[in-house]
């Protein structure tokens, strides 16, 4: 399948008028609607504003891509915009392109939504094909555009071609302060917990450390002695939880993925699991770590 596969004429609106990226997003959502691609208006309006901006990926200072999944339309829908001057970011006032691109899609088209993200990307980072949308005066000539006919969508990846091989893990007996500080430094969101054999024992995230540290933020032990606490230490909370092993806070039953998995299982069990990242692992030891995050780098790049 082809970019041009997935772009209509009446979905693009060429010249945009619009300040921000919220408001080109919304003048894009609205051609789809008019346009009757829409199967619920309402819930999508409502999607981009509750999560805005939380799904927008952007290509240097080109592009724009606002990008959603939900059931409010039932096929993967493209809405190109070309603004004659720059519309800006809000969450970057510094930031600033004339290109937004709008993709939406069912949680179902999940594996095909982020081949799109990654390959519309790869054409905008394209100097002659970004020239060639800036000088678009109609949506045919958006259409005109050769790359759009020639860039095919990846196929095939697998979970070892877009993993992160080095990956940063702590042992069982690390403290959870200690491990709340290198998250902080290294900043990541979620590190895997291992024995001495690299074997995967459990997950510690965001929301491991805030249950036991911000009830110890909102009322400190008044004891600074340290002693090993004990499970019913631990279950009355009357230990500093920043000395707590991470093997008595870390969550033990981990999504996982193998090395040969596909990249359209990942991007299902993202949707359907409501999850968007996993270590990966090999006979039980860990080998890797994938987030969303990297899956659309490696798709931009391919």
């Amino acid at each position: 399948m082809k970019l041009r596969d997935l772009l209509r004429p009446e979905h693009m609106i060429v010249p945009l008028h619009a300040g921000t990226v919220k408001e080109a997003t919304e003048q894009l959502a609205r051609r789809l609607v008019v346009s009757g691609a829409v199967a619920e208006p309402n819930r999508l309006h409502a999607l981009i504003q509750d999560r805005w901006p939380e799904d927008l990926t952007s290509v240097g200072d080109h592009a724009f891509l606002p990008h959603f999944r939900t059931e409010s339309v039932r096929t993967l829908l493209v809405s190109v915009g070309i603004a004659a001057t720059a519309i800006r970011s809000e969450k970057d006032p510094y930031r600033a392109a004339r290109v937004v691109i709008f993709i939406v899609a069912p949680p179902r088209d999940s594996p095909t939504y982020l081949q799109v993200i990654g390959a519309l990307a790869r054409a905008l980072s394209d100097a002659d094909t970004l020239q060639a949308l800036l000088d678009a005066r109609t949506p045919g000539d958006v259409m005109a555009v050769p790359a759009l006919g020639t860039i095919e969508l990846p196929s095939h990846l697998l979970v070892r071609d877009v993993m992160t091989a080095q990956v940063f893990t702590v042992a069982p007996d690390t403290s959870l302060g200690d491990v709340a500080r290198l998250m902080v430094e290294r900043l990541v969101r979620a590190v895997p917990v291992v024995d001495d054999t690299g074997t995967l024992l459990g997950m510690v995230t965001h929301k491991e450390l805030l249950r036991y540290l911000i009830p110890d933020y909102l009322q400190r032990t008044k004891s600074g002695e340290f002693r090993a606490p004990t499970k019913s230490q631990l279950q009355r909370g009357s230990v500093d939880p920043r000395r707590i092993p991470v093997r008595e806070a870390m969550a033990r039953s981990v999504l996982c993925l193998a090395e040969d998995q596909t990249l359209s299982d990942v991007a299902n069990l993202m949707s359907t699991k409501d999850v968007d990242r996993f270590p990966v692992v090999s006979e039980g030891k860990v080998v890797g770590f994938l987030t969303r995050a990297d899956l659309i780098r490696r798709l931009i790049a391919t």
